[in-house]
């Protein structure tokens, strides 16, 4: 009697039998991110009614987006660090719970300095939990599926950039008096505590990483892939904000757009964003160097040509779609590449470098916007994005301890 052999399950088997494995705790870190991601932007929406409630200018308000940046650079790698020796589920709890009662905070804050000082806290927070929520996702993916599931978490994120203004806003116009602007901040702190509530229960147990040094964490920079990624990540993502920090400038200057026709458009965006996760996620599972290499050339030509048309508000619109989706496809690539080259470490200095990106596209745009105007904007997001495309190529070519390859 003949006996059937037995097959082992192919790649593609194995991840698609692991799926339902991974998919409750991914999407309760994923929440986690949703709630650490509205408040990166909900002050933008607001910038007038602190203004008005704390007595401050509205240019001393925007250094509250600004500071928390800066915080997201630092807390994610020092953080990082500090936390190694623990293991996954109760850092990534307890960032979220800090953040939330600084939110509570800021809520009650009596004055513009307290208001400032939560914006540190929350920052460190924020750093701290993506940097060690991208690694905990990393190793809770299937076989075959990091970049999707990585791109999953990332879509909390996008998600919330994409809605967190709005929605703060509206939550903002619903309530009464001067200090209405204090709700979505109390929101957001509620949205914390719900997560932490998600992640305690969904995410399994996580071994922590082999406990490392400062200097330990930091010498994984010394190896030439990694900064090598980690630069692009920086450069890429200046371009991105150098343009998107006065897309609305634009957008009324050049194209008339007013009014909801603005929201409009930055929902559209946000929403091709969300999508541009996904599409980054599965390309880079199947084919990581040309899914990287087309996300950044896409976003370069996607800028150039925004520039050249935003007379037309119809092809700006569409033009900005298409440059988001493109955009943010660069993400979940490659934090996928710089997890495979680096491992957690490197991961949370990827973090700091996109929030870096963020600081340093905002500034030099602003100085771009001063001196020759939105020509000025546009040229110099195309000259940082077409800076990254030559990192990145470099990057796909690079393996771990190796120079490029010829």
């Amino acid at each position: 009697m003949s006996r059937r052999r037995k097959e082992s399950p192919s790649p593609a088997r194995a991840a698609s039998a692991a799926a339902p494995r991974t998919w409750t705790p991914l999407l309760a870190l994923a929440l986690g991110a949703f709630a650490i991601g509205c408040t990166e932007f909900v002050v933008v929406g607001l910038l007038p009614q602190i203004s008005v409630d704390l007595g401050v200018p509205e240019g001393a308000v925007g250094q509250l987006v600004t500071l928390n940046a800066v915080a997201v650079a630092l807390g994610a790698p020092l953080l990082g660090a500090a936390t190694a020796r623990y293991a996954g589920r109760p850092v990534l709890v307890a960032s979220l719970l800090v953040f939330g009662a600084a939110h509570a905070v800021a809520a009650a804050a009596p004055a513009f300095a307290v208001l400032l000082a939560t914006r540190l806290v929350t920052g460190a927070c924020f750093g701290l939990y993506l940097a060690v929520g991208f690694g905990a996702v990393a190793r809770l993916a299937a076989p075959g599926a990091r970049a999707r599931a990585l791109a999953v978490f990332q879509g909390g994120i996008t998600t919330a950039t994409a809605l967190g203004s709005p929605l703060g806003m509206l939550l903002e116009h619903g309530s009464d008096g001067a200090g209405g602007w204090r709700l979505p901040f109390l929101a957001i702190a509620v949205l914390s505590g719900l997560a932490a509530l998600a992640v305690l229960l969904a995410v399994p147990g996580l071994a922590p990483v082999r406990d490392q040094s400062l200097r330990e964490r930091f010498a994984v920079l010394a190896r030439t892939p990694v900064a090598l990624g980690v630069t692009a990540v920086a450069v890429f993502w200046a371009g991105t904000f150098c343009a998107f920090t006065y897309l609305l400038p634009l957008l009324r200057e050049r194209a008339g757009l007013e009014g909801l026709s603005v929201v409009g458009v930055l929902l559209l965006a946000g929403v091709l964003g969300v999508a541009g996760n996904a599409v980054g996620g599965r390309g880079a599972d199947r084919a990581p160097g040309a899914t990287l290499v087309a996300a950044v050339a896409a976003a370069l030509a996607g800028l150039v040509v925004l520039f050249a048309t935003a007379s037309s508000a119809v092809a700006a619109v569409a033009v900005v779609g298409i440059w988001q989706l493109a955009a943010w496809s660069f993400v979940p690539a490659v934090q996928a590449r710089i997890y495979e080259l680096g491992g957690e470490a490197a991961v949370s200095f990827s973090v700091a470098a996109f929030n870096a990106g963020i600081v340093l596209g905002a500034g030099v745009g602003g100085i771009a916007l001063e001196s020759t105007g939105l020509a000025g904007v546009g040229l110099s997001a195309s000259v940082l994005t077409g800076l990254a495309l030559v990192l990145t190529v470099l990057l796909v070519r690079l393996r771990p301890g190796e120079g490029p390859r010829v």
